[in-house]
């Protein structure tokens, strides 16, 4: 477990800076997918609809003063963007195992004035520093994928959460159908390539939740509303022939080639990308 979190550690504190400096929206920070959808025109718009989403639950759970974390934070983007939207909102927390992200949001919450409001740490989203039922919100975009045992983070957010509060997960699921040869073989290489060995189904993920007192409420299919970038596969298959067997130690290599994985996984229908709330029982 210690040597696969050093993996996921290392990957993002090597490549963070890189996503962003190649970001094509400097105002977000968000190294996050866009959705092309709920009338987004730019792509400003686009990589703050799950941000918008997400807003929108908190405010169905309370009102005024929630308790919010993220787990799986990145440099902050989500907290930036829906802690300001939010009525008269308590310290909220972001959870990153990154020490090079903590440090990029720590700079990003002195630039914009709150450093006081949005607190991040350095950390495991298995073990988070908070006392039992604190919160009314956890959300995490993109980072349950990483873990090595994913009912593990199922079982800290249920003890984190208050009855009635509310866990809202954005990620990547494998379709809940056999695989070609081929299809595993895309598959591997998106697991492989961005370390993500918690890609489970949506199935999964709903009984693991559930042993957890954690009841699925609603989710929905957004892989319709990525804009998808698959190559041909043949011209895919020689990239990655190439590039597993180029001599660069460096990890923006494997997210590369985790990055081509991902695409044709998505538009093969191996990979889809789901909305899920999930409400403490």
């Amino acid at each position: 477990m210690t040597t696969a979190r050093n993996v996921v550690r290392d990957y993002y504190d090597q490549n963070t800076r890189l996503f962003l400096t190649f970001s094509n929206s400097k105002n977000t920070q968000n190294i996050h997918r866009s959705l092309w959808t709920d009338g987004a025109q730019t792509l400003d718009e686009s990589l703050n609809i799950a941000n918008e989403r997400i807003r929108l639950e908190i405010e169905s759970v309370v009102v005024a003063g929630a308790r919010i974390a993220d787990l799986g934070c990145g440099v902050g983007a989500g907290l930036f963007y829906i802690a300001p939207h939010l009525q008269e909102p308590a310290t909220v927390l972001g959870v990153t195992l990154s020490p090079e992200q903590a440090r990029l949001a720590h700079q990003f919450s002195k630039r914009t004035g709150r450093a006081k409001q949005i607190v991040f740490v350095e950390g495991d989203f298995t073990h988070v520093p908070l006392g039992a039922e604190t919160l009314d919100v956890i959300f995490s975009v993109e980072a349950i994928v990483h873990a090595q045992e994913p009912e593990r983070y199922f079982e800290e957010a249920s003890r984190l959460l208050r009855p009635g509060g509310k866990l809202i997960i954005v990620d990547d699921y494998q379709a809940a159908r056999s695989f070609s040869p081929v299809e595993t073989s895309w598959l591997d290489a998106f697991i492989n390539g961005w370390h993500v060995p918690g890609v489970i189904t949506v199935n999964q993920a709903a009984l693991y939740a559930k042993s957890h007192h954690l009841q699925l409420v609603r989710g929905e299919n957004l892989t319709q509303h990525l804009r998808l970038r698959n190559l041909r596969d043949n011209l895919a298959r020689v990239l990655r022939f190439i590039g597993d067997r180029l001599p660069i130690q460096h990890a923006i290599l494997s997210s590369m080639l985790g990055s081509m994985a991902l695409q044709q996984c998505l538009h093969r229908g191996i990979i889809e990308y789901h909305f899920l709330v999930f409400e403490k029982t």
